[in-house]
């Protein structure tokens, strides 16, 4: 029973991983269609006009990576919580409900595709106000805070992971990825950024999928561990 609980855990979290991924690459249609502009009202609803699936389908994975994330968070705490402190579980699945928290409400914003078209009809200057309050609270506001817990979440796993052995070195030692994002954001709002060699923003951007790939490469680990863990006690039965 509980290497088949530990199996869901660690497929929920290879679920969430590769909606995560899914989401990163639909962000990129617009951009990528020639809306380069993501942040312009004209731009961005002129795109939605021929290519509201884009926002309706980053809306579905991003529902799932939510939810298959919560099962996660809690699947890894029950590995980490045998050779790690009830209070740094505790913290740590904190960041990951959260993010995945985040991840739902942004979710739901970008599934408003075609009533932000719908209020445009009615007056351009609502359809514009409409998707700035969407951008400002979605994009600015949910994602990033998702994407900030949920690199935290990934950094507090691989802390844990590495100090208790619960986990293996070269997963934990991954962990860096995600730090790097979180690092970057924490200076961003102080201004010490400007002091670090210019061109960093690429590699807070790449960081995303990248931590997004960590997790995946977690997920994998802790589902042929369990399938493992499950044989082992099979041959002590027969034994």
């Amino acid at each position: 029973m509980a290497s088949a609980h530990a199996r869901a855990g660690a497929f929920a979290l290879i679920v969430a991983s590769v909606a995560g991924i899914a989401w990163t690459v639909l962000e990129l249609v617009q951009p990528s269609l020639g809306f380069e502009d993501t942040d312009s009202p004209a731009v961005t609803l002129k795109f939605l006009a021929s290519h509201a699936d884009v926002w309706v389908n980053a809306s579905l994975v991003l529902l799932l990576l939510a939810g298959s994330l919560l099962v996660a968070t809690f699947a890894v705490s029950d590995v980490l919580a045998q050779r790690s402190s009830r209070l740094t579980m505790r913290s740590i699945s904190a960041a990951g409900a959260f993010a995945a928290a985040c991840f739902f409400m942004f979710g739901t914003l970008r599934a408003s595709a075609h009533p932000l078209l719908y209020i445009e009809g009615l007056d351009r200057a609502w359809g514009e106000s409409a998707f700035l309050v969407i951008q400002m609270v979605g994009i600015h506001g949910f994602a990033q805070a998702g994407i900030l817990a949920f690199c935290l979440w990934a950094v507090g796993v691989s802390a844990a992971g590495l100090r208790s052995g619960a986990l293996p070195r070269a997963v934990c030692l991954l962990g860096v990825i995600p730090a790097i994002r979180v690092v970057l954001l924490v200076l961003g709002p102080t201004g010490a950024i400007e002091m670090l060699p210019d061109g960093l923003w690429v590699v807070a951007m790449i960081a995303i999928p990248g931590t997004f790939l960590w997790s995946l490469i977690l997920g994998l680990v802790l589902i042929r561990r369990s399938f493992g863990a499950g044989q082992v006690r099979t041959d002590e039965v027969i034994a």
